[in-house]
């Protein structure tokens, strides 16, 4: 009976053990340098963690790591429609930062996929208020419009817009190639007014080699 009793004690003396650290390893949570840690305790949000060692309560504790590294998302290729109804291919880019993780993991279920709607949705909204000569001519100041919608658009979900940049306008189909001849004309007119003023540089020089006026 005593060696029961003895193995008894030693074994809840080892589960205690074995629960005591437990509790110390589940409460001590290592956050690295580019890296936020949001922490919920009872499924409420306490507080954003930053990087070193933390303690948490054990056991009721969640830390959703965020990772605060600049990101970037290639939005591809999408065909958008110009004021002036002309079909236009453009490629663009985000970089991104989350400066309030808290945000960006409770307020949206999944806040890179929403930003990458917002993304496309607030482009071809841009893209519709300018007719494609504009959109083509100042491609750096619509680029500079977009930065600052998206700007707008993402604050509310802690999330910084770094950099946008628009890769490439492509105008598509019919129009594109409306275009190509418009800038082949153009280039055969400046051919010949150079030709043009060629003979006439030539015509002056065999005159004044001949001495006439």
């Amino acid at each position: 009976m005593e060696m029961l009793e003895i193995a008894l004690i030693t074994a809840i003396g080892l589960l205690a053990g074995l629960l005591i650290i437990w509790a110390l390893a589940s409460s001590m949570i290592i956050i690295q340098e580019y890296e936020t840690g949001v922490y919920m305790r009872l499924g409420r949000f306490i507080k954003n963690l930053g990087p070193g060692l933390h303690m948490v309560a054990p056991f009721v504790s969640k830390v959703y790591r965020a990772d605060r590294r600049l990101q970037t998302i290639d939005m591809g290729r999408q065909e958008v429609m110009t004021s002036d109804l002309s079909p236009t291919v453009i490629e663009a880019l985000i970089q991104y930062q989350l400066d309030r993780p808290d945000l960006s993991l409770l307020k949206v279920e999944k806040y890179k996929t929403t930003l990458i709607h917002i993304a496309h949705s607030t482009l071809r909204k841009l893209v519709l208020s300018h007719d494609l000569e504009s959109l083509i001519r100042n491609q750096a100041s619509v680029n500079r419009e977009f930065k600052s919608k998206m700007v707008k658009e993402a604050d509310p979900f802690g999330i910084t817009i770094v950099r946008t940049e628009i890769k490439e306008i492509d105008p598509v189909g019919p129009v594109k190639a409306a275009i190509e001849d418009k800038i082949a004309a153009e280039k055969e007119r400046q051919a010949m007014i150079l030709r043009a003023d060629g003979r006439k540089r030539a015509l002056i020089m065999e005159r004044e080699g001949r001495g006439e006026k």
